[in-house]
């Protein structure tokens, strides 16, 4: 077997799987949504993410594309920090000693950023040790429309489509023979949604 399941992992609760939830920024224009959905080589998309519904833990991303790589940067945010971002009191966050807030400070001040809607979905991860590679499996995807009131753990939530499910493979330097040959199955189809469109496509 060449996988396992992390369900020793920080997160995983129940057999290697676990509820995601995050809130996205984007603005009146959809600027955020326009640029994903048109292919845009350079982009930037900042959330919120918290895991099983637990405000003890809440990181502020921001997920970059730079032609065909993706990074990711994080840092950690409380809830009070959030529902502050949420109403529109950010004059706190230009000085903040986290740089990613400040970005996040320019970003709503220069094109009017703020959280728009909550998805919640169920990851399942498999590792390989060999080159770092993360397998995940994210499904039964739900979206707010455009209730963006992420630390409500009864949010009312609508499912998209159920049967979506998104595989998405993670790697440090290389991705292994193996991987790119279980890869190959049939009857599956390379798409560009992400959970973001897939949730502003209801609402």
């Amino acid at each position: 077997m060449f996988f396992s399941s992390c369900i020793g992992s920080f997160h995983a609760k129940n057999n290697g799987k676990y509820l995601i939830r995050s809130v996205y920024f984007d603005n009146f224009d959809n600027k955020v949504l326009t640029q994903k959905k048109e292919g845009f080589v350079e982009r930037d998309k900042f959330r919120v993410r918290l895991y099983d519904h637990n405000i003890d833990y809440m990181n502020l991303e921001k997920k970059s594309k730079r032609n065909n790589l993706t990074f990711k940067q994080k840092c950690r945010i409380t809830a009070t920090e959030y529902e502050l971002m949420n109403v529109g009191d950010i004059a706190w966050m230009e000085t903040d000693s986290r740089p990613l807030i400040q970005e996040l400070f320019v970003q709503m001040t220069l094109y009017q950023l703020k959280p728009v809607v909550v998805v919640d979905y169920e990851r399942e991860v498999f590792i390989y040790e060999y080159g770092n590679v993360r397998v995940t499996f994210d499904s039964k995807i739900k979206t707010s429309f455009r209730n963006p009131n992420l630390l409500n753990p009864d949010l009312a939530m609508v499912e998209t489509n159920p049967d979506i499910v998104i595989l998405e493979v993670k790697y440090d330097d290389f991705l292994p023979d193996v991987i790119k040959q279980l890869l190959q199955v049939h009857d599956r189809r390379k798409g560009t949604y992400s959970k973001y469109q897939i949730s502003r496509m209801y609402g």
